[in-house]
């Protein structure tokens, strides 16, 4: 099974490539229910020594796994380890780092416990030893591991004892000649059993080490404030402020430079980038809310002489608020950033993801800091999910070149998890600075051994109403469903609750009360037992008037996401009885959540054999259900896959659509014809408030493509 995985997402990688922004064939397939793979702070997730290059990931099943590659294009070679981790908790991340002479180190599984510690067997080799202790001190309560690589050869390793909110940075130095860890220091930055600091580091060209972190006062992302900032000249064991001025060590809140000053409840996230030019000039990247607006920005935090600086480099609209504990499903990413001088001009690339983008892996350039204009670009041309950059910082130091960390993840709020399957773990190469055409990410939710989806430029428009004259729905297009129809639902069907209006199809549905003209005292039917119509609403397909075999199927509408509601945009197929004629719900919406689904038949009459997937509302930035969304649909003679805004939701191969009574019948190898309705409340819908009505189901246009 797991090949036949691979084999689609190899054809679709080797496809869908990109002037400058480049999608290798994927590395395997990575758990993807929360963001574990795909956190910022992971140091690092891709690494490269010499002409190699080594990623780690967990598996669909959490083994830690890691892959190698020659550079600059070689195949992937992938070994599982015998180390599992915690996968349901997102701060338990894979950090890893390649030594100068080969020797792979690996930290994982980290959310205040024990360490957990090993290297290779040998220069190069996938093969990991067993768990061993670095110094054996201070190594019961680590969190956030993070290995950075000296010119030397050596390692720096950096890690938190202690909690959040109240826990400090520790150092340890490896020796690439002894093969041995020591101790640097026992608490760099105190937080004196008030607070601790949630750093980011880097070492830059010349061995500077670079630190900058906030202060969290307690567990609540909110108690976030102020940027401050260290550096050593001297691998670490003493430290300085930008000035130059030597810090009493430990440094504390009263000792510590600020290089911004940001008040508590300012949305202000932790661990996010720093970098330095080839002067050494420290460069930092975050996000927050200015001080009397309402919507988080991104901003750069540089010195500028001897003076800190602060820009706004985003202009997001969408407001968000950070508060409460363990990890946030946040609608836009912590940065990276990267910085290259040339020609006295020093350039800048802030890495991010955001819902305003439809959640693509996305960058902020500017060609020349001195001139302070961004422009935004995207790397991919799917969604990632709640994914956040992370990088190869050793190729970026010796090539210029981005060798980017991309996996779509999911994230729940506070450590619960998202119904997502393993997801393509990808290493995305990029030369920044070049023109970017967005690569294709492989989204998909199983398995077809098919060919790539077909692009947009592979269809032509064959059929498409857009509702521009006023009035019924087009009678050449449309047909009615009347009365109450299926599924237990609350409403009436009938046809005066849709009308066209300023180039929409309207389907409203109405509370109402009036006799039900097919009620019969003592009938066992649900839908004559009801001596009553309390509710209305329109429910039109195109069958017998049109009717498609394969194409890509699309609306653009904005639905009503309050309780008890039940809009839909769906396929039924023209031959055989319900489930065996098959049904393809595009879109589908009730008790929070989007649901994409195909259903076929199964040796027992009226019984469905379904593949769902299902994604809260929710998940989507705040407001997402009161804006308008494009629903798809691209099926072919392979694989039915469902999107919103370019988001694969459900991929369901037609090898698993025959219908299971030994006919062996396809329902998804004959044409379909489309339905649009509004339903209430029923065996899916929930409890329908009387506050939900009335309801528009407002609908931009929908439209068909074959190739």
């Amino acid at each position: 099974m797991l090949l036949r995985h691979l084999s689609r997402y190899l054809l679709l990688a080797l496809l869908a490539t990109a002037l400058g922004a480049r999608a290798q064939t994927p590395v395997g397939l990575g758990w993807a229910k929360n963001n574990v793979n795909g956190a910022i702070f992971r140091k690092n997730s891709v690494v490269s020594q010499g002409q190699n290059q080594y990623v780690a990931y967990y598996d669909s099943a959490g083994y830690v796994t890691l892959g190698k590659r020659r550079l600059p294009t070689g195949p992937w070679q992938t070994q599982r380890t015998p180390y599992q981790g915690n996968v349901k908790d997102a701060h338990n991340v894979i950090s890893l780092m390649a030594d100068g002479a080969g020797y792979l180190h690996l930290s994982f599984d980290h959310h205040n416990n024990p360490l957990r510690y090993c290297r290779s067997t040998a220069p190069g080799s996938l093969t990991m030893g067993a768990l061993e202790p670095m110094t054996g001190q201070q190594e019961q309560k680590v969190s956030y591991p993070e290995f950075y690589r000296y010119p030397s050869g050596d390692l720096l390793f950096m890690y938190r004892d202690g909690g959040s909110g109240n826990g400090n940075l520790v150092l340890n130095r490896y020796d690439v000649k002894t093969k041995k860890w020591t101790r640097l220091h026992d608490v760099l930055i105190d937080g004196q059993g008030q607070r601790n600091a949630y750093w980011q580091a880097c070492l830059d060209a010349r061995g500077t080490i670079h630190v900058s972190w906030v202060w969290r006062e307690s567990p609540n992302v909110a108690s976030n404030h102020d940027m401050a900032y260290a550096r050593s000249l001297d691998g670490g064991k003493t430290w300085q402020k930008s000035t130059g001025e030597p810090y009493a060590l430990p440094i504390t809140e009263a000792t510590a430079e600020y290089a911004a000053r940001i008040p508590q409840n300012s949305e202000l996230i932790n661990q996010t980038t720093i970098t330095a030019d080839a002067a050494g000039t420290p460069y930092i990247a975050s996000y927050w809310r200015p001080a009397g607006t309402q919507v988080p920005q991104y901003q750069l935090v540089y010195l500028q002489g001897k003076q800190w600086q602060t820009a706004q480099i985003s202009q997001r609209t969408t407001p968000f608020s950070l508060s409460g504990v363990g990890t946030k499903k946040i609608p836009i990413s912590r940065p990276q950033l990267l910085v290259a001088t040339q020609k006295g001009k020093t350039a800048a690339y802030l890495l991010f993801r955001d819902a305003e983008r439809q959640d693509r892996a996305s960058v902020l350039q500017c060609p020349d800091l001195g001139k302070k204009q961004w422009a935004a670009a995207d790397l991919t041309s799917t969604s990632v999910g709640n994914w956040e950059p992370s990088y190869d910082t050793e190729r970026w130091k010796k090539d210029g070149l981005l060798s980017l960390f991309v996996q779509r993840t999911g994230q729940g709020d506070g450590e619960t998890l998202e119904n997502l399957p393993a997801q393509p773990v990808y290493v995305l190469d990029w030369t920044p600075g070049r023109p970017v055409r967005p690569a294709a990410i492989g989204a998909g939710q199983g398995s077809t051994g098919a060919v790539a989806p077909a692009r947009a430029t592979d269809y032509k428009l064959v059929w498409a109403d857009e509702f521009d004259q006023a009035g019924p729905p087009d009678p050449k297009n449309w047909q009615f469903e009347t009365g109450f129809v299926r599924n237990h639902e609350l409403q009436w069907y009938q046809p005066e609750n849709a009308r066209c209006e300023n180039g929409q199809l309207i389907i409203e549905a109405k509370a109402e009360n009036r006799p039900n003209p097919t009620y019969k005292p003592g009938s066992t039917d649900w839908r004559t037992s009801r001596p009553t119509i309390t509710a209305t609403s329109a429910s039109l397909n195109t069958r017998g008037r049109q009717q498609w075999q394969y194409g890509r199927f699309e609306m653009r509408a904005r639905i009503d996401a309050r309780a008890g509601l039940w809009p839909a945009f769906w396929t039924l197929g023209v031959e055989k009885p319900w489930p065996s004629n098959g049904e393809i719900d595009i879109m589908e919406y009730y008790k929070g959540k989007i649901l994409a689904n195909v259903a076929s038949g199964t040796a027992k009459p009226y019984t469905a054999k379904w593949h769902s997937e299902t994604k809260p509302i929710t998940s989507w930035a705040p407001g997402w259900g009161q804006q308008f969304h494009v629903w798809r649909m691209d099926w072919d003679a392979q694989a039915i896959r469902l999107y919103v805004d370019d988001e694969l939701l459900n991929e369901t191969p037609l090898t698993q659509t025959v219908n299971q009574d030994g006919t062996n019948f396809n329902p998804m190898r004959q044409p379909h014809y489309v339905l649009l309705n509004l339903a209430l409340g029923g065996d899916n819908g929930g409890e329908l408030p009387a506050t939900s009505l009335p309801s528009r189901y407002e609908i931009d246009y929908v439209r068909v493509y074959q190739r």
